[in-house]
């Protein structure tokens, strides 16, 4: 068996180039990997992780109406709010799950924006899940992302079938709208949020 193990492996080096044996490797970890289930959600967050590129200015002009700022949240404590409490500054807006790969990694992005923007950019991050898990997570990750819940019903603006979902509202325009995850900790888009902050 040993020698038949080690024949078939000199055959296949002989074949291979050594770029092509590590994509083999590469291939059969990923494989191994989506199979086992405690591995999955960790693989797939490395590998959207890896590839996250930067979010976009949205090149159609969207308004905010009155009703829109109207969304009603609560915060961790059990505080009711709304939407326009947070108009005075540029408003980041995200919505996300513990249990979505693509929102697990891009977090830490979103994590270092908030340290650095936290006094001069309003931050929200939606979340419909019990505080209990919440909390969990976010200690385990040592997140202090503000965290929210809706209450009542979420305007049409918001409405996606898809998260993570984020929103970038400067004076009443919506200035992003990133659906999946994106890198939001890149030079480009921290330029864009220090353009807002002068304005």
């Amino acid at each position: 068996m040993e020698i038949k193990f080690k024949n078939r492996w000199r055959q296949y080096r002989r074949r291979k180039r050594w770029w092509s044996i590590i994509f083999d490797f590469f291939l059969l970890a990923l494989i191994v990997a989506m199979l086992i289930p405690s591995a999955r959600k960790d693989f797939s967050v490395f590998v959207v992780k890896k590839t996250l590129l930067s979010p976009r200015e949205s090149k159609k002009t969207i308004i905010l109406n009155e009703k829109e700022w109207e969304l009603s949240l609560i915060d961790k404590e059990g505080n009711k709010k709304f939407l326009f409490d947070f108009i005075d500054k540029p408003l980041i807006i995200n919505f996300w799950t513990t249990w979505c790969s693509p929102c697990v990694a891009e977090l830490p992005s979103f994590q270092k924006l908030y340290d650095k923007y936290k006094q001069d950019v309003h931050f929200i991050f939606i979340v419909n899940e019990p505080n209990d898990v919440i909390n969990n997570f976010l200690e385990k990750k040592n997140y202090t992302i503000p965290c929210f819940k809706v209450s009542g019903n979420i305007p049409e603006i918001f409405e996606t079938e898809i998260i993570p979902s984020t929103y970038l509202i400067h004076h009443e325009h919506l200035v992003v709208h990133k659906t999946g995850a994106a890198r939001w900790d890149s030079g480009k888009f921290m330029r864009l949020l220090d353009k807002l902050i002068e304005d």
